[in-house]
């Protein structure tokens, strides 16, 4: 068994949504609403998680002892939970950080469809990639904006924020180069 397969291995077992969990927690006390709200900004190229995940994964990791809560005025109406992180869970945090991460499984259903636009009509396929690139583009839009107001006094959210920016712009030139080739297709 190779590193790769064995970090695999190793990481198929734990449940990664515990070490976001634990992250969102770590950069700062949050309820389990904001830990949510959080993923969705910092981490939505990253990661997505279902918010009914959420409760239960805090409710384990509270269980382990690796965060603890207390119950606070809710900002806008009844008393909430508030999460922080506990000695056990910043050691475990660090374990999880210093072991490294398998190969990510991409998932792109639109690189599916451009491997079949020739079964479309040329202005259809054009259409298809000119709508995913603006969705792109909003996205990358979003990026810069968060990225403008990071500093590296916040290196992990100006690191991910950075990698999103990457990650859109290669998307964006990815689809004109769709489109190119698309145009110059004879329908």
């Amino acid at each position: 068994m190779g590193v790769s397969d064995q970090k695999e291995a190793t990481a198929s077992k734990e449940k990664p949504l515990k070490h976001v969990l634990l992250a969102g927690i770590y950069s700062q006390p949050r309820s389990g609403y904001e830990l949510t709200k959080w993923m969705q900004v910092a981490g939505q190229h990253c990661w997505s998680v279902e918010h009914s995940s959420v409760y239960p994964a805090l409710r384990e990791l509270e269980k382990d002892e690796l965060i603890k809560s207390e119950r606070l005025p809710g900002t806008r109406g009844p008393e909430r939970s508030i999460y922080s992180i506990t000695a056990a869970g910043l050691e475990k945090l660090t374990a999880w950080v210093a072991n490294g991460s398998p190969r990510p499984a991409i998932k792109d259903e639109q690189l599916l469809r451009v491997l079949c636009f020739d079964l479309l009509p040329r202005e259809v396929a054009l259409a298809q990639i000119r709508s995913v690139r603006a969705d792109h583009q909003a996205q990358l839009e979003f990026f810069l904006e968060r990225q403008s107001v990071l500093t590296e006094h916040q290196p992990g959210p100006l690191l991910v924020t950075r990698r999103g920016v990457l990650a859109e712009q290669a998307y964006i030139a990815w689809c004109d180069e769709v489109e190119e080739m698309i145009a110059r297709r004879p329908d």
